[in-house]
């Protein structure tokens, strides 16, 4: 085939997926809109403020001898001064801070303390397209296994990622505002010998810890802004509502579960009779005090509503208390790196041990015995993503990673009630070792951002080595794959964050409301391998007609004879690949769906 060729199909393929774009679109706009349970605004609407500073704090990386406590207490006079002179310079003029308190420790040790600025980035509708004066507020937490890109083995891990930008952007297209901070990085994953376990398991858990306390302050920052700096983002201060990813989901489940200072000091948290997080070190667990921390009370709530975590884990199961949550939680049992069930966090460099944490299969059947998802219970019986989540109850998942305790993984099948098990397969309907196919990178953006950190700092990354190394466990990744689990995502979780924070149509969080007056049709399983399955919501509505269509726009599947409200239509014998489904009823009414076949 010639390049010309390739070039044409490539320009053919491309408008087959803008004229799809457009009727789907079409449809959309065409009918009645319910802010924040759909997208309300297009991607024009928004506007994206960058890097809003939210707070400065010691950055660990630049003097790594700050994670280790023996030096702290060796330089505590000298912490104190500096601490003290850079919480005064904080509250009355940042800008006067010393340049060397800024730079590294190899290029300047005449301080201890070495600090940075902590950022956020806050995504909304445009005041032009948005006239609603107070708007609910969803905290983005991103993951990168708390060390910075290509540091933590991959492209991945900053507000930057593309799956972190695209969430961001679908959830101000329905009307809310986001906050995406940064947060301090920085742990010894790779310490060896009889002290490297407690190094490991010490630095980590300190690096989670920070996490949380640099999260705090940025929702305290953010309430400060509403409250004391006439709100020129229009946020809600009274309806907050977090996500995190990855570890950002280690941080958002400690964020809403850690309230005790005594939760630290469990026998896995304690070395040589002292608990590995010491609050006269790093404050204690509302962010307050501590030698090296800055953060100072300014009086705002640091509280959120709802938590939501895609992958991570909870630290202890025994952090989780009446009156935390409620929760929802998205997670692949056959994620290597942070488990389903109850499991241990590995290096995943060097497969070394860290700690023992609880997956969602453990921690979410005990949400739902407090009683913190009760709200949930029952509320969505023709909701289609409510059903796929419900299709793994009961079920027993095989071969699951050796992190995991049980082997097979059984999921309770009365108490997971806010749990979405996600198990992607591939082309032969075999299961992918994926915890997050919800991610994806551009290679040639990672080849270049690896020249330039290699150029700039003397690095000797491999840019290819890092692609491989992260396709082992994301085999697929593309922006289409990405964004059909982040389909799934926002479909599942946005209706028990409106019901949660009681906003917009919070009352009438169904199937029969949210597709009124609309052909409400589910496609699954998504991705599909061997069939795919339509569905309508409504019992007394009919498929009559499927049309499938490949991205060339070509016709590959065609029954106008169905006339039932459940089809399966075989999909092994269709290459991999995104494909549209035509669906007509009975009642005159039709819809189209996207879908996977892997």
């Amino acid at each position: 085939v010639c390049s010309s060729d390739l070039f044409n199909e490539n320009q053919l393929l491309m408008k087959s997926i803008i004229s799809l774009t457009l009727a789907l679109t079409f449809g959309i706009t065409a009918m009645a809109q319910d802010r924040y349970l759909e997208e309300v605004f297009t991607s024009s609407d928004i506007t994206i403020e960058k890097d809003v500073i939210y707070g400065i704090n010691v950055n660990p990386l630049l003097n790594t001898s700050l994670m280790d406590p023996t030096y702290v207490a060796t330089n505590a006079a000298q912490i104190t001064s500096e601490k003290d002179s850079l919480q005064n310079w904080i509250a009355t003029n940042p800008s006067l801070i010393p340049l060397a308190f800024f730079m590294p420790t190899s290029m300047d040790s005449s301080t201890v303390l070495k600090v940075g600025q902590l950022k956020m980035d806050i995504y909304m509708p445009d005041t032009a397209s948005d006239t609603i004066m107070e708007r609910p507020v969803v905290v983005y937490v991103h993951t990168g296994n708390f060390l910075p890109p290509l540091v933590n083995g991959s492209f991945g891990g900053s507000k930057e990622d593309s799956s972190a930008v695209e969430i961001c952007k679908r959830f101000a297209k329905r009307g809310f505002v986001v906050i995406a901070p940064n947060y301090r990085h920085g742990w010894n994953p790779v310490a060896l010998g009889p002290t490297g376990l407690p190094i490991r398991r010490a630095t980590l858990m300190n690096a989670v810890y920070r996490a949380i306390h640099d999260v705090q302050y940025a929702v305290k920052s953010a309430r400060y802004m509403t409250a004391n700096s006439g709100n020129p983002f229009r946020m809600d201060g009274d309806n907050m509502a977090m996500l995190g990813q990855g570890s950002g989901g280690y941080v958002s489940l400690g964020y809403a579960t850690l309230d005790k200072q005594a939760e630290t000091e469990l026998d896995k948290f304690v070395f040589g009779g002292n608990s590995i997080i010491q609050p006269s070190i790093v404050g204690d667990v509302n962010g307050d005090g501590g030698l090296i921390n800055l953060y100072t009370d300014n009086g705002m709530s640091d509280d959120v509503d709802i938590s939501v975590n895609i992958g991570g884990a909870l630290g202890d199961i025994s952090w989780m208390e009446a009156g935390d949550g409620p929760f929802v939680s998205f997670h692949a049992p056959y994620d290597q790196f942070a488990p389903f069930d109850t499991g241990t966090v590995i290096v995943s460099t060097t497969g070394d041990d860290i700690v023992d944490v609880n997956g969602p299969n453990t921690f979410m059947a005990k949400a739902n015995s407090l009683g913190l998802n009760d709200a949930y219970e029952g509320e969505y019986p023709d909701d289609p993503y409510t059903a796929r989540a419900r299709y793994f109850y009961g079920m027993d998942m095989a071969n699951s990673p050796i992190i995991n305790v049980n082997d097979p993984i059984e999921i309770d099948s009365s108490g997971m009630e806010g749990l979405f098990t996600i198990v992607v397969r591939d082309g032969n309907g075999d299961i992918e070792p994926n915890g997050s196919p919800w991610d994806w990178w551009s290679k040639s953006d990672l080849d270049a951002f690896v020249a330039w950190y290699n150029a700039t700092y003397g690095g000797n990354y491999d840019a290819d080595d890092i692609n491989d190394n992260s396709l082992l466990t994301n085999p697929n990744q593309s922006a289409t794959q990405g964004n059909l689990y982040i389909d799934t995502i926002m479909g599942y979780a946005v209706p028990r964050m409106v019901k949660t924070m009681q906003i917009g149509n919070w009352q009438s969080v169904n199937v029969d409301e949210l597709y009124m007056g609309q052909l409400d049709v589910v496609a699954f399983p998504n991705p599909a391998s061997s069939f795919i399955t339509f569905k309508t919501n409504n019992p007394n509505t009919e498929i009559t007609e499927i049309e499938l269509i490949d991205l060339s726009g070509r016709q590959v599947y065609l029954n106008n004879t169905v006339n039932s409200s459940w089809v399966e239509v075989p999909s092994n014998q269709l290459k991999a690949g995104l494909y549209v489904g035509k669906i007509k009823a009975d009642n005159g009414m039709e819809i189209t769906k996207k879908f996977i076949v892997q």
